[in-house]
């Protein structure tokens, strides 16, 4: 694997996105699967062109190729890249929490626990369901009793 997404895709790091675009398709065409059905070799040149070209058409997964290069991209990295992302992850990894090094941070939702799924059926026009627009929905829910909590028994019995 090229250690380089520049030199992969064979541009200048100065290269416009443009010219990153006509170099991955000149290259994807050349080395695609289908053109070259049972070569394993372009199989893997055609994958290392595609995350070249992911990294390097998007703007900030290119800036911070530039700037750090492959090996901390995290989860955009290829085969260089580091599996936990940095320390604090390392130690999120092994005791589920922060890192001793800062301050601990939660992970996953906040906020009351989601309730059961509804569902309800609406009749849309054409437009509406093409377009969008705005529909007023009224959801008949199961509210618990106060005064039973659910039950169904009277007061005292």
């Amino acid at each position: 694997m090229s250690a380089d997404h520049y030199e992969t895709l064979g541009v200048a790091r100065t290269a416009t996105a443009e010219e990153i675009k006509k170099a991955y398709r000149r290259l994807a065409r050349e080395h695609h699967p289908d053109a070259n059905q049972g070569d394993v070799a372009a199989e893997t040149r055609f994958k290392e062109i595609a995350l070249a070209y992911e990294v390097l058409s998007d703007p900030d997964k290119r800036a911070h190729y530039d700037r750090f290069g492959d090996s901390s991209m995290g989860g955009m990295g290829g085969a260089g890249g580091d599996p936990f992302g940095g320390v604090g992850d390392i130690f999120d990894a092994f005791f589920g929490g922060g890192s001793p090094f800062g301050g601990g941070r939660s992970r996953g939702p906040s906020g009351p626990p989601r309730g059961p799924e509804v569902e309800a059926v609406m009749t849309l026009d054409f437009v509406d369901a093409v377009f969008g627009g705005a529909h007023e929905l009224t959801v008949r829910t199961a509210v618990r009793c106060g005064d039973c909590d659910g039950s169904g028994a009277a007061e005292g019995s």
